[in-house]
């Protein structure tokens, strides 16, 4: 599932997800329109936050 999909279905706003992993809502946006994929310590924090939902696959288009 990708991040843009993940904040979507869950209503979770790009302010409240950035301050949970520690970075800033600018970042979020950015990853989540695939403008910049996070570094590894990022993307282990977003695997978290999304209960496993989003990984680093998602974000090379490798899920499944």
């Amino acid at each position: 599932m990708t991040l843009d999909d993940w904040l979507t279905r869950t209503g979770t706003k790009e302010d409240a997800f950035a301050a949970s992993i520690g970075t800033s809502q600018a970042a979020v946006n950015r990853y989540r329109h695939g403008l910049r994929v996070p570094r590894p310590p990022v993307m282990a924090r977003i695997a978290q936050a999304t209960g496993g939902a989003v990984t680093a696959n998602d974000f090379h288009g490798l899920s499944g």
